[in-house]
């Protein structure tokens, strides 16, 4: 057995025990990791975070392990938590965006599905980390320069990555193989023929797709991502361009038109106005046959409190038509407090929350990508979650890979995509007015036009 397996077994030891500490120690622990009421306050340097990791979000034990775990560290031994919990990401986003504007920001700001470090760092609100990375070169090398490119601000660092985005298609084995249908080696071939089984799924009665308008969005927009990118090499790049001013191209209006026909023949009949929580579960329930998403949607896939018994060995995982595939660094989490304690403190959190042990382990518990590409998948995990396995192993066969409208669009266009949505998918808004619409959203970023 490898020292790094030895350690990854005994960090799953350290979970353990201490989570159960934190069962075993009740209100009084509560007390001081939430609220900071503790004794000895005075000498404690107290962060504020606001947490939508919580309840039955993917990632709200391996938060908790986090935050706890970072307490019984010699860095974090004088510090104290302040917890303000919200248990909905969208709810979450908007609010850090209003604090971005008018308020204060919390010490650590967790990174949520929207690009805002641009936002908060013209802000003035969020500290420079780039001293932080100039003094530890060891830390530093665990992301690529891409990763860091994505945090960075005219030239300074203020996001510290967390994961990485991948997505690619879940389908029901169990459904296609009630269709007759074989699922692809690795994908469709084209989007004819994933129209062509979406057309076998409804002919067999079964609802072909999950889509959404709520919110984010976030299923519609991994499927409009995939739709413009692996039309072509000009939809390709488009796709991966950072800031697009123009939604009038060929590639984005065709998949405009592409996103309405499947919202108005192979999706469910509450997709207009249906929230991520909802579409999914008409997944989990067998109610829909295919569903973008990433790696952190499969620890919903065996958890009693998502889907049936056993309904993980009966998803199979697919990369998008043409061998695409989403692939992007992720904003990072940054640090709003000003005093110089707590900034130090932060700065320690963030250092614990990436290392190479803490990204292995939010892999198995919350299925969180790796930031780093120094993170290797031990055999144990490979063997006690094959669907990960294969999720991990059916990426490295992607020959189209592109971005994500969350962070390459400016946000005042992801806002304008979520809220001309339910126009678009209800037909009372073409596909040419949707993308003149965004269209118009993104030319108010335009300073120089």
């Amino acid at each position: 057995m490898s020292s790094k397996l030895n350690k990854i077994t005994a960090s799953a030891l350290l979970i353990a025990a201490l989570l159960m500490s934190i069962a075993l120690a009740g209100c009084d622990l509560d007390r001081a990791y939430v609220d900071g009421s503790s004794g000895g306050k005075d000498s404690k340097v107290i962060l504020n975070v606001i947490n939508y990791h919580v309840g039955t979000d993917p990632g709200a034990v391996y938060y908790s392990y986090l935050f706890h775990g970072f307490l019984q560290t010699d860095e974090g031994a004088n510090v104290e938590f302040r917890i303000e919990e919200i248990s909905d990401a969208d709810a979450f986003n908007q609010r850090i965006k209003l604090l971005i504007s008018s308020g204060d920001l919390p010490d650590v700001v967790l990174s949520g599905a929207n690009n805002i470090v641009e936002l908060a760092a013209r802000s003035g609100k969020v500290a420079d980390l780039t001293p932080y990375f100039e003094a530890d070169p060891e830390w530093r090398a665990l992301f690529d320069d891409l990763s860091l490119a994505f945090n960075t601000v005219d030239g300074k660092i203020y996001g510290v990555p967390v994961t990485k985005e991948i997505s690619y298609i879940y389908y029901n084995r169990d459904l296609f193989a009630q269709a007759g249908i074989t699922p692809p080696a690795s994908s469709f071939a084209s989007w004819d023929e994933f129209f062509d089984v979406c057309d076998a799924l409804k002919a067999a009665g079964i609802t072909p797709l999950g889509l959404d308008t709520a919110g984010a969005a976030q299923l519609s927009s991994l499927w409009f991502g995939a739709l413009v990118a692996t039309q072509s090499s000009a939809g390709n790049k488009w796709m991966n361009t950072q800031y697009p001013l123009s939604f009038e191209t060929p590639e984005v209006l065709a998949a405009a038109s592409r996103l309405q026909r499947m919202f108005s023949e192979y999706t469910t009949s509450d997709a207009v106005g249906g929230s991520y929580d909802l579409m999914t579960a008409h997944f989990f329930r067998g109610e829909a046959a295919m569903i973008p998403g990433g790696p952190c949607m499969i620890p919903d896939f065996s958890s009693p409190d998502n889907a049936p018994t056993g309904f993980s060995s009966r998803v199979g995982v697919m990369l998008m038509p043409m061998d695409g595939m989403l692939t992007v660094p992720l904003p990072g989490n940054m640090v709003g407090a000003s005093d110089p304690a707590k900034i130090k403190a932060a700065v320690a959190f963030l250092k614990f929350s990436t290392a190479i042990e803490n990204q292995l382990i939010a892999l198995e518990m919350a299925g969180l990508q790796p930031a780093s590409s120094k993170v290797d998948v031990p055999d144990p995990l490979r063997k006690s979650d094959p669907l990960m396995a294969e999720a991990l192993d059916i990426g490295a066969r992607a020959k189209i890979t592109y971005g994500h409208i969350h962070v390459n669009w400016h946000q005042n266009v992801v806002d304008a995509f979520s809220a001309y949505l339910p126009d678009l998918a209800s037909g009372n808004m073409t596909p040419a007015e949707f993308c003149a619409g965004l269209t118009e959203a993104a030319l108010k970023n335009d300073v120089g036009g």
